[in-house]
């Protein structure tokens, strides 16, 4: 998914499925960037698993979401 949306000052789930057989994969949330200041970050799920993340309140505004693993794997999160 590239793109995510949640509610600005309100815990938050999210659903993780990792079907990549045998490869781990994670989920971290940094502050407008991937080299801004890291707000969340999932433990390692080797698929295929799924993991549901408790991700704490968030300020509004714009976020990266990535695999800490494979950054490449990333996507914005929009927290209003």
């Amino acid at each position: 998914t590239a793109a995510l949306t949640a509610p600005a000052n309100t815990p938050f789930q999210i659903q993780f499925d990792n079907q990549d057989a045998s490869i781990p994969h994670d989920v971290a949330i940094h502050e407008g960037s991937q080299s801004g200041a890291e707000v969340f970050k999932g433990d390692v799920v080797t698929g295929p698993a799924q993991k549901t993340y408790d991700v704490p309140p968030l300020k509004a505004g714009s976020y990266a979401f990535f695999c800490t693993i494979h950054p490449n794997m990333a996507g914005t999160l929009t927290v209003q």
